[in-house]
């Protein structure tokens, strides 16, 4: 946008416009009072600079996301922008509540809000995973790693826990929403490039242009690297793409486009002798199967955003084609279809002269996969083994109404309800019992909360419903069928802002009945025989605080030329059984009950910024759920130093694990480890250094 700058006289060409019908050519120049200067500014744009209707603004989102009675948060792309954007640990860092682990520094990872699906470290489960509202996640729950793109978000929201009502979840874990860059919000081109030890290497062209009532935007990226420890080699290049159109004042369209390609080798899992001799070590087996996961993934999506005085419809629909070879144990051979369409209607007409807002939608979605499993040969397929044909489907609808009920107090009233089938009828192979199956899944989730607020401080209380249907990953057992996961959880919370002053606090309680978990199969099942079923009775609480604090004393609400600001996230996270005949109240493996990570950084108003990072586990984290074995405790430091423009040169400079500690990034999680080593520990990166640097006009 260019902006010219000058000055009229207003006798010369305002004087007519201002005193219409007058004769100045035959007015007596002395008679006239001196004529004032003005400044004028005149603006010329390209395209269209009215806001978009599909993608809200940053400040749009915050303001809605403050009206949840619950942990929420907007994750700016400028906070993780300033170094390394790679993992998804990079890109929450500093969000209390998430615990995002890469199993070895790369896409695939461990991703949990409030212990949901706290076993997967690959193929995420137990959060809604949106673009735009709408929903990445296949029709089974599963979603993948690699169609998250940070670079191509303009923000990030989050919502914790039960407290994704109004967007159509209703898992135990929440809902993370990546906000896109349109041609709007991000005009004009960027070349990033980021790279660094381990021979990792990230480059990112992208495009933003808009014309009339057209508007687009374009990011194309690779990513690759060595990796820190042996067979971890990863290969990935991403296309994210939109295109909106403005049809009326009131009506836009938005398409969305999603093509990638993926290549990643699993290192595997070490014993922990083995993980503090030699952590870049891969596991033997791995090696010797070649295993890996790639895939190919292109997706289809489409919003449409109609505003009517107080009313907003979104009309929203996708489809996802995944081609997946991953050989492990066998090698997994999957062609997937899944299809979306979904309403949403918002209305915010006072009810009996108060503040009122309500939103109503459903959603339907259907996935058909064909699964093959042949015998691994080197990494090569041998034999086929097995052949389904999966089937799911899901139809969810819900409704929250949010009213305003004055002196400063909301309450609010919701509810989902969900049907969800999952069918798998085997084609060829050995047909054990439940081999096919055809499942329905019913539940009613309700929700009432109540939100405080005075100036910047507020106040919120919630008791949620939640519910999970297993995906096909949990739903096929050969002894006991899968019921769906269902918790009521309690939450008590705050956020607001006091000076030099943040924060954002939740403490939750969950009841969680038939959690989806790895555990001892009853009989008739062998003796010591494991697999996912259901849980009886668990417990999950815990409390999140994410704090940011100016030391210089300077108020959030100013524009120092200085800061001096501490940016922490404590996530305190209490999994354990509730009296369970096996394992009476011991812990649930996979999660540490303690992660804190923050930073400490000078930064001017210039863009200038330097400071060191931490994060650190201070108790140990169970590997199985008879707590025999655990991972040991750890603590890291970074530094980070770099310059952030909107236009023009950004660079960064960042050193991770400066110690070179050996830890446990995560683990794997098994029933029983007897007190012994197992090969269930999956390394943390060494000490790295990595630089980048962007460049916008």
């Amino acid at each position: 946008m260019n902006s010219i700058r000058f000055s009229l006289l207003l006798a010369g060409i305002l004087t007519p416009f201002h005193h219409a019908g007058a004769a100045p050519e035959t007015e007596d120049p002395a008679s006239k009072e001196e004529t004032p200067l003005k400044e004028i500014v005149v603006t010329a744009s390209q395209g269209r600079t009215s806001p978009s209707l599909t993608v809200p603004s940053p400040e749009d989102s915050r303001a809605e996301l403050a009206k949840v009675p619950g942990g929420a948060e907007t994750v700016d792309a400028e906070r993780y922008l300033t170094g390394r954007a790679s993992t998804v640990a990079d890109t929450f860092a500093l969000s209390a509540g998430v615990f995002a682990q890469p199993r070895f520094g790369s896409d695939e990872a461990r991703l949990s809000i409030r212990g949901s699906g706290l076993q997967r470290t690959f193929h995420g489960r137990g959060l809604r995973v949106l673009q735009d509202g709408v929903p990445i996640n296949l029709a089974d729950g599963g979603f993948d790693f690699q169609a998250l793109d940070p670079l191509s978000a303009s923000y990030i929201n989050v919502w914790r826990g039960a407290n994704s009502l109004a967007y159509g979840s209703a898992t135990l874990g929440g809902a993370i929403d990546y906000v896109s860059r349109t041609g709007l919000t991000s005009p004009g081109y960027s070349l990033r490039m980021e790279g660094g030890s381990f021979d990792y290497l990230r480059t990112r062209v992208a495009a933003g242009l808009s014309e009339g009532p057209l508007d687009a935007y374009f990011s194309l990226s690779h990513q690759s690297q060595e990796g820190f420890r042996n067979h971890s080699e990863q290969d990935a290049q991403r296309l994210f793409a939109n295109f909106g159109w403005k049809i009326a004042d009131n009506i836009e369209t938005r398409l969305y486009v999603t093509a990638l390609t993926t290549d990643s080798r699993l290192p595997g899992n070490l014993t922990k002798r083995e993980l503090e001799t030699d952590p870049k070590m891969a596991a033997p087996n791995n090696l010797l199967q070649d295993q890996r996961r790639d895939f190919e993934l292109y997706r289809l999506a489409s919003k449409t955003t109609a505003t009517y005085d107080n009313t907003t419809v979104d009309l929203i629909a996708a489809w996802t084609y995944k081609d997946l070879n991953h050989p492990i144990f066998q090698v997994i051979d999957q062609k997937s279809n899944d299809a979306l369409l979904g309403f949403a209607i918002t209305n915010t007409d006072d009810l009996f002269g108060l503040g009122h807002r309500i939103r109503a939608g459903v959603n339907y979605s259907r996935g058909e996969t064909h699964a093959a499993n042949y015998l691994n040969v080197g990494g090569q397929r041998g034999a086929l083994v097995q052949k389904d044909d999966q089937t799911s489907q899901n139809l969810e609808t819900y409704l929250e109404s949010q009213l305003e009920l004055g002196y400063g107090f909301t309450s609010v009233l919701g509810a989902a309800a969900s049907r969800n089938e999952r069918e798998t009828r085997r084609i060829f192979g050995a047909t054990p019992p439940n081999s096919s199956y055809d499942r329905t899944y019913d539940d009613l989730a309700p929700k009432v909360g109540l939100r405080w607020e005075h100036e910047d401080i507020q106040v919120y209380a919630n008791v949620s419903g939640s519910y999970e249907p297993p995906s096909f990953s949990e739903s096929g057992t050969a002894v006991v069928a899968n019921r769906a996961q269902e918790a009521t959880s309690y939450e008590l919370g705050t956020r607001g802002t006091q000076a030099f002053f943040r924060w954002d606090a939740s403490v939750y309680h969950a009841q969680v009945e038939d959690e989806l978990l790895t555990v001892q199969l009853p009989p008739p099942a062998a003796i010591g025989a494991t697999g996912t079923i259901n849980a009886d009775q668990t417990i999950h609480q815990g409390v999140e605080l994410a704090t940011e604090i100016d030391l210089l004393g300077k108020s959030w609400l100013e524009n120092p030329a200085h800061r001096l600001v501490f940016r922490t996230a404590w996530t305190w996270g209490d999994f354990h059984f509730d009296d369970d005949r096996t394992y009476g109240d011991n812990r649930i493996a996979g999660l540490p009950e303690h992660l804190i990570r923050g930073e400490l950084l000078w930064e001017n108003d210039c863009g200038w910024y330097a400071g060191p990072t931490f994060e650190w586990v201070p108790t140990k984290t169970w590997v199985d759920h008879r707590n025999t074995l655990s991972a040991d405790p750890y603590a890291l430091l970074g530094f980070k130093l770099g310059r952030r423009v909107e236009e023009g040169l950004s660079w960064f400079i960042e050193g991770k694990n400066l110690t070179d500690e050996r830890y446990a990034a995560t683990t794997g999680v098994i029933e029983n480890a007897n007190g012994t080593d197992q090969r269930q520990f999956l390394p943390g990166d060494g000490r790295g250094v990595f630089t980048g640097v962007e460049y916008r006009w």
